[in-house]
């Protein structure tokens, strides 16, 4: 199946809208709710993390000399924000979609407390 290709009725998702509704994404044609699979999640999660060391390595390499808060802060800084770019565009170019299940009914515990008359 493409990426980002509802199962149901075979419509394909834009990918601004994949990764702005990425927990309430509903088919434009169908109308079914959609969700991502965790594979595609599992993916962009991985290649966010793996640009966001090298760009904190390169970052490193490039401020290690700086005196102060800019020697630490520039790397973690970049390193932010390429796990954030990556992990958003490797979800929107490799996403998955499958038919969500329903959502499981919140657990509620009801506790009776005795009152004493």
């Amino acid at each position: 199946m493409a990426s980002r290709q509802c199962p149901n009725c075979g419509a394909v998702m834009p990918a601004r809208r994949v990764a702005a509704y990425s927990y309430d994404l509903v088919c434009a044609n169908c109308q079914h709710p959609l969700a991502i699979s965790e594979l595609s999640r599992n993916f962009a999660a991985f290649a966010g993390l793996a640009a966001g060391a090298i760009a904190w390595w390169i970052a490193t390499l490039r401020f290690a000399s700086e005196p102060g808060a800019p020697g630490w802060v520039w790397p973690v800084f970049l390193a932010y924000l390429a796990t954030s770019v990556v992990a958003a565009l490797a979800l929107m170019l490799a996403a998955t979609l499958e038919l969500r299940r329903g959502d499981p009914a919140p657990q509620h515990e009801s506790v009776t407390h005795q009152i004493p008359h």
